[in-house]
């Protein structure tokens, strides 16, 4: 929402929602004016209109929001060489671990962390909140709590970490919203009063989420951060010489972008895991779907199958000007081996089963206590006797 408010300088005070991605009008997020007037996530926007008449309703502009990540995690990177992404929108953790002889204490390495973002962009900088703490989990929760605070950071240390967590509400805990729920019930509102639980007890009540969830109010589990390798996908784009506005026309513009990708020089040998499908719309704005296919795929009728059930779920609010489409993850090669392999020999010709099919027929031996599966042998093919020309022998 900041980067809306930083796009146009009109929405600085108005009342400002972002709406979903999908054909199902609804609010994805809202700012605290809008939540004060009963605008909430998943609400449709014609209720949300109805309770804040003032509200602003941005569409969702993926390409936007993603170039203005990559330029925070590209100044984060020239920062800390361990940077890791998460699935939340706007979150992003930094390894701070050894940069005591580059940036000095803690306190300090957030002061010079929000002057590198500041040159990046002031305004941007004004709405960032940062929390240092050991572990993902302690230093999301001291950036929450940085929201309020003065300079918005707050700073806590290793000895420091439990008494600071204890004083914590519940709903930080990284469960799920079942618990999260029947906490509230209990009359557990933070984690101090969850603290004082014994671990049996939580387990009778919660299976193994009563164990982990004590473990994280404790701060006795540090999750530490994991660097990524900064993506190289492959892009390829087709710009329509006037705007397609019929989901045809995108179906066959997508058949060739998935075919000039699969022939790229750095996708041989690899499957497909990741796709990023978007598109530059007219008028303005953008439009994207990204997807994680359940199994790796090379097959351009499966991948286009795929992509084209996100699009039924997802389509364009209005006319393509350009489609653009990003292969992001890859797997093994995906072809399928044959089930036999050759193998040299001087005798009749032999096979070598695939270690799969040699596994199952042990298997099946055991089980049948008998011989399951038979290769065909040629020995005589052009024999008068029937018996001479082909014999089974026992796969093993």
């Amino acid at each position: 929402m900041q980067l809306e408010r930083m796009r146009s300088e009109a929405l600085a005070e108005r009342p400002l929602a972002l709406a979903a991605t999908g054909n199902a009008r609804r609010i994805e997020a809202a700012c605290a004016t809008a939540a004060a007037a009963g605008v909430a996530p998943g609400m449709m926007i014609s209720q949300a209109i109805a309770l804040c008449p003032d509200l602003v309703v941005c569409d969702p502009d993926p390409e936007f929001h993603d170039s203005a990540l990559e330029r925070l995690l590209a100044a984060l990177r020239d920062w800390s060489p361990v940077v890791e992404r998460s699935e939340v929108r706007g979150k992003v953790f930094v390894g701070a671990d050894g940069l005591e002889r580059l940036y000095g204490p803690p306190r300090q390495q957030i002061a010079g962390l929000l002057d590198r973002l500041a040159r990046l962009s002031s305004r941007f900088a004004l709405h960032v909140a940062v929390g240092h703490a050991p572990g993902k989990f302690g230093a999301w929760v001291a950036a929450r709590a940085a929201r309020t605070a003065a300079n918005r950071a707050v700073c806590v240390t290793d000895n420091e970490l439990g008494s600071f967590l204890t004083r914590q509400p519940v709903d930080v805990l990284p469960v799920s919203e079942s618990m999260i729920r029947r906490l509230h019930r209990l009359g557990i509102e933070r984690l101090e009063h969850l603290a004082q639980i014994p671990a049996p007890a939580l387990a009778a009540q919660f299976g193994a989420e009563g164990p982990r969830a004590l473990a994280w109010a404790l701060g006795e589990k540090i999750d530490p951060v994991r660097a990524e390798c900064p993506l190289r996908p492959i892009t390829v784009s087709l710009d329509f010489p006037a705007p397609a506005g019929r989901i045809e026309m995108l179906h066959a513009a997508l058949d060739l972008l998935i075919d000039r990708a699969l022939r790229h020089p750095r996708r041989r040998g690899k499957s497909v895991r990741g796709i990023r499908l978007s598109a530059d719309l007219e008028g303005g704005g953008s439009w994207s779907i990204r997807a994680i296919t359940r199994e790796p795929s090379s097959n351009p009728r499966q991948l286009g199958a795929f992509l084209r059930s996100r699009i039924a779920l997802d389509r364009p609010q209005r006319a393509v000007e350009t489609l653009r489409l990003d292969l992001f993850r890859f797997g093994p090669a995906s072809e399928q081996p044959g089930i036999f392999g050759a193998r040299a020999c001087k005798g009749p010709r032999l096979f070598e089963p695939a270690p799969a099919i040699a596994s199952a027929a042990r298997l099946l031996r055991l089980r049948l206590n008998c011989a399951a599966l038979y290769q065909v042998l040629e020995l005589e093919p052009g024999s008068r006797l029937p018996e001479r020309r082909y014999a089974l022998m026992e796969l093993a």
